[in-house]
């Protein structure tokens, strides 16, 4: 069949259409690829800074809550453990099917879970186990417990305030930073 004047504009459609197509399913898909993490699960960094000294505090047990604050109650408490950079990791997910409840025995003794999947909640509260180098901590307790809010955490990250040394850090998403120290034998007494 000879190739005629016709036939080259249907051709030459043909390949536009073809390869507009194509740029449109390659963005589409390039977009869920940068975003489609999101749609799933996000990733949160819990870390225990000493404040006197800016070490990690690796090791370590906290208890960590995510919940709403629109329901009565909080959600449940999880138990987890600092690794050797003084950070806990947690995910955060919508997806029912992808919470994790398998427990093990962590290195500070307690039962819990390492690296847990966790259902979405728009406050994350810690309680850390050492004085919270903050003000107007009641009684330095190492019961008190530190609340966020996980779009706050999520989109610039938090850094609590350290009145115990002169150790920095600076927010990033993702991230809460807690500057701690432990408690002295007087306030040990005291509890």
């Amino acid at each position: 069949m000879p190739v005629t004047a016709r036939s080259k504009t249907r051709v030459s459609s043909f390949a536009v259409l073809f390869s507009l197509r194509s740029v449109v399913e390659f963005l589409l898909l390039l977009a869920f690829c940068l975003f489609g993490t999101a749609l799933h699960a996000q990733t949160l960094e819990i870390k225990l800074v000493n404040g006197r000294d800016g070490r990690p505090i690796a090791g370590k047990c906290i208890y960590v809550w995510v919940g709403d604050r629109s329901k009565t109650s909080s959600g449940p408490l999880l138990q987890t453990e600092t690794d050797r950079s003084g950070s806990a990791v947690l995910r955060l997910t919508h997806a029912d099917g992808e919470i994790n409840t398998q427990s093990q025995l962590l290195s500070c003794g307690l039962r819990g879970l390492i690296n847990p999947v966790v259902k979405y909640g728009d406050t994350i509260s810690v309680r850390a186990g050492y004085v919270l180098c903050q003000r107007n901590t009641p009684d330095y307790s190492w019961l008190a417990r530190t609340d966020f809010s996980t779009e706050e955490v999520l989109q610039r990250g938090i850094v609590t305030a350290n009145i115990c040394g002169k150790a920095t850090a600076s927010p990033k998403p993702g991230e809460v930073i807690l500057f701690v120290r432990p408690l002295s034998w007087w306030e040990k007494l005291k509890q």
